[in-house]
């Protein structure tokens, strides 16, 4: 899957392309993407975050960066950062059903850091279920490492693993090539 930086369309961050040679890209999450997005995260969430906080995130948050990972069909991922002060929280990620196991999670991380990178940032956090083995596998393997426990975080009151990575005083370009 090679990666391609568009530097052309601001919005798009990256092309690459799917183990089936479908072309996919990851761009800005739109207002125009909710409904989509919403409709993946209920059927891969028992606790999904509501319409309304997506559109919160996408339209008036301050902090957020949304991204969607698309197919010229359908979204196919999406992640929600939180970038404050010299921190990245990564609040939310998902990939389709149908596409996982095709590292788009891996290409949302990678623009995310990517962004991390540029903006000067030197921590990254997120929180994940002790349960989703591949997804501490794939933050493993962009080497972060874990912190601690959040007791009781996920509404059904279960553990989150709190997960670190530290960036170096690098500017961007760490993890996308010019």
């Amino acid at each position: 899957m090679a990666i391609v930086r568009l530097k052309k369309d601001l919005d798009v961050c990256i092309q690459f392309q799917l183990r089936s040679g479908e072309k996919a890209w990851v761009r800005r999450m739109r207002e125009s993407d909710l409904e989509e997005v919403h409709e993946m995260e209920c059927i891969l969430f028992d606790d999904p975050w509501s319409f309304d906080n997506f559109r919160y995130e996408v339209v008036r948050s301050a902090v957020s960066w949304p991204l969607i990972a698309e197919t010229e069909y359908e979204i196919i991922g999406y992640a929600v950062p939180w970038f404050v002060t010299d921190e990245m929280h990564l609040a939310n990620i998902a990939s389709s059903p149908l596409y996982q196991r095709q590292g788009i999670a891996a290409k949302l991380v990678i623009v995310m850091l990517d962004e991390a990178m540029r903006r000067s940032i030197r921590i990254v956090y997120l929180e994940v279920r002790p349960t989703n083995k591949a997804a501490i596998s794939l933050y493993k393997t962009f080497g972060f490492e874990t912190l601690g426990i959040r007791r009781r975080y996920y509404r059904n009151g279960e553990n989150a693993i709190l997960m670190q990575r530290f960036l170096p005083e690098q500017s961007s370009n760490l993890f996308l090539a010019d």
